[in-house]
């Protein structure tokens, strides 16, 4: 006696007993509601916005920045110290171009930057607010932007803001402006 050992189905059937590749495999678990998928697929996703935040701030960073080599320059250096300089230094420079493969390169003197005066200087900086000189003389305050939370709301920050401009306004009334 001769047995048949193909299965009959009646037309139109699925195939549910037959062979999976394991990567239909996984799909459908992943896209079940079962807790190690779900959050199997939570951390997927926030790996993928980390990964995609760090590449802006790369691309950001170098988007104006083009390399480029000079093969045999000479190149001179002006610089406020004696000597070379050691592996590694960096200087504030600006390069110029003398001729078609020679530049200078001078240091810039960061002491004229940091002796220029700020423009509209803090006299009073607070937690709430900020007390500016004018270029006249004259005193003008700024708030600042705080963090709201469900603990310290607008209402607050305009409290303190308030006591903070009287304290001051206090501190200045004795002085000759």
């Amino acid at each position: 006696m001769k047995k048949d050992l193909e299965i009959r189905r009646p037309s139109g059937s699925a195939k549910k007993n037959e062979p999976k590749v394991i990567g239909e495999v996984l799909s459908e678990y992943f896209k079940s509601n079962e807790p190690l998928a779900v959050v199997f697929c939570k951390r997927q996703a926030d790996d993928e916005a980390t990964d995609a935040a760090e590449a802006d701030i790369s691309q950001r960073l170098f988007r104006d920045l083009f390399p480029n080599t000079e093969l045999g320059v000479d190149l001179k250096i002006i610089s406020r110290k004696r000597g070379r300089m050691s592996v590694g230094e960096y200087i504030n420079c600006m390069l110029t171009r003398d001729d078609e493969d020679h530049y200078t390169a001078v240091e810039t003197d960061l002491r004229v930057k940091a002796a220029a005066e700020q423009r509209n200087p803090i006299v009073f900086s607070g937690v709430c607010v900020n007390v500016h000189r004018a270029a006249d003389g004259s005193l003008y305050a700024v708030l600042k932007r705080p963090k709201f939370t469900d603990f310290y709301t607008f209402r607050d920050f305009c409290r303190e803001a308030a006591e903070e401009l009287r304290l001051v306004s206090g501190l200045f009334e004795r002085q000759v402006i």
